[in-house]
């Protein structure tokens, strides 16, 4: 077996080599890595040998050359094997390459590094490789090694159907890669044009039972990265649906709005309790009394550790699916006594990237929606009391991930009424009341956009609303200050819309 080596993550390939390397084998190798693997006390021949020339440029050029390429495509037909017997050029039967890390150099900002990170030989002995995988098995990370090491010692060589396999990655490694280059450099290179094209470079899919509905097909991927629903570790339960994906996903986006523990209770993509208390189980039995009736079958995110007795909570009431950044032991043990239950572990770091949706015959994008940072001003002559105002801010980040048309009632950092997706304001207005029951009176008010009409005010003062935040930006404006003043009902303006369609 012939080996060519040129990797720039050098990390086990001795040991690697050592393992799968039988009497008669040869290995080939460009600078570094050759300097490498005789350092390890490894024969492995200077590509030097095979191109007439030490690297060139630098080491940019190093294995561009037909004396290493034919070996890498060459069919094995009769014709082939005379031309390369007649240019003495040997064949390759495996070919072990990584990349130079672009990605860590374009996180960088510097466009020099950049560049210089761009791999030109790399990625073309990977894909002569991956075409040739009839003949070749393409190794295209270090992760690889122990698998292809056992194979070779159970089977004596790499079969057809692991080639196959390694040569599709070999290409998604080359299709991301190039991805990644192409989305970098725009930004720096042509920033007025830099969504002009769009590639993306999703992993991780894999297909789920069905998507909204049983006779709909549904996958799901991942960008990089750990966080996020895509990325979380499931710790137990049945597998998740679409459903639960989606609803999981709108808990995780609430609440990472919020600083203090947090729980948010999700039905259909919008938040029908949430709550934020100094005790977690607090802010739990705040949030399923939000709206305990939409709670039955929900799924929730909390932004702290479940505690033993916040799971006890949990346990006693029907939850399809429960998010977090951690759990304690015997948190998780009272949970996972719930089999169906998912119970889902992922970083609650924010998901800055764009948002996409699909549309018949293309896609939008867009970034991401969050309530905060918010600078409420003040537009009547009285004022909230700071209780109500740590309320508002409160409100405003729940309503911010309601569908719209949205209102949202909440009293001590706790939902107490909701009305979402309703084509009517005012509608929305009523359905929180109707919700919140006595419980509306003292809260405040928060509408995802500015109220149209005064009849809004005039719904509040009937409900007993204390203040109201608003994007404002009607051209009635006015009218909804004037009717909040004759009230006495303090009124905030964002100067921020959060729609969420």
């Amino acid at each position: 077996m012939n080996i060519l080596a040129s990797v720039f993550d050098k990390n086990g390939l001795d040991s690697f080599l050592k393992e799968i390397l039988r009497e008669g084998d040869v290995v080939y190798a460009t600078g570094k890595t050759a300097d490498f693997l005789n350092s390890s006390k490894m024969n492995a021949i200077s590509t030097s040998k095979l191109s007439g020339f030490d690297e060139l440029l630098g080491g940019r050029v190093k294995t561009l050359v037909p004396s290493i390429f034919a070996g890498i495509l060459s069919n094995r037909d009769p014709k082939s094997n005379e031309e390369m017997k007649a240019m003495k050029f040997p064949l390759f039967d495996m070919v072990i390459s990584n990349l130079y890390p672009f990605k860590e150099a374009a996180a960088s900002g510097d466009l020099n590094a950049m560049i210089e990170n761009i791999d030109i030989g790399g990625v073309s002995l990977i894909r002569a490789a991956a075409k040739n995988y009839a003949h070749v098995a393409v190794i295209t990370s270090k992760d690889q090694y122990d698998m292809i090491s056992r194979i070779i010692h159970e089977e004596g060589s790499v079969p057809l159907n692991v080639r196959q396999d390694l040569a599709l990655k070999a290409f998604w490694l080359a299709a991301s890669y190039d991805i990644e280059i192409y989305n970098s450099l725009s930004g720096k290179l042509s920033p007025e044009h830099k969504m002009d094209n769009l590639f993306l470079g999703l992993n991780g899919g894999r297909k789920l039972r069905y998507g909204e509905n049983p006779d709909q097909e549904a996958y799901m991927y991942q960008r990089n990265g750990l966080t996020g629903i895509p990325g979380a570790f499931q710790m137990s339960g049945k597998e998740m649906s679409y459903n639960n994906i989606l609803d999981s996903n709108a808990a995780f986006e609430t609440v990472t709005e919020f600083q203090e523990p947090t729980i948010v209770i999700v039905k259909h993509l919008t938040p029908c309790g949430v709550a934020s208390a100094k005790n977690l189980s607090e802010a739990y039995t705040r949030a399923f009394e939000a709206d305990p009736e939409s709670a039955y079958g929900f799924v929730m995110a909390s932004n702290a550790d479940i505690d033993a007795e916040t799971a006890s909570l949990i346990a006693k009431n029907f939850a399809e699916a429960v998010v977090a950044p951690s759990y304690s032991r015997e948190g998780f043990e009272i949970l996972r006594k719930r089999k169906n239950l998912r119970i889902l572990r992922t970083s609650m770091s924010p998901d800055k990237g764009l948002r996409f949706r699909s549309v018949s015959g293309g896609i939008l994008a867009q970034t991401p929606l969050l309530a905060t940072p918010v600078l409420p001003v003040l537009k009547t002559t009285v004022a909230a009391s700071d209780d109500a105002m740590s309320d508002l801010i409160f409100a405003w980040k729940v309503v911010a991930h309601a569908r719209s048309n949205a209102i949202v009632l909440a009293k001590s950092r706790a939902v107490t009424g909701m009305g979402s997706g309703q084509t009517s304001r005012i509608r929305a207005l009523k359905i929180a009341g109707e919700l919140a029951g006595e419980k509306a009176k003292g809260s405040v008010l928060a509408s995802d956009a500015f109220f149209p009409f005064s009849d809004s005010v005039e719904e509040a003062r009937r409900l007993g609303i204390s203040a109201i935040i608003q994007p404002g930006g009607s051209i009635r404006d006015d009218e909804v200050i004037a009717k909040c003043e004759e009230y006495s009902i303090p009124l905030y303006f964002t100067g921020k819309r959060v729609f969420l369609h």
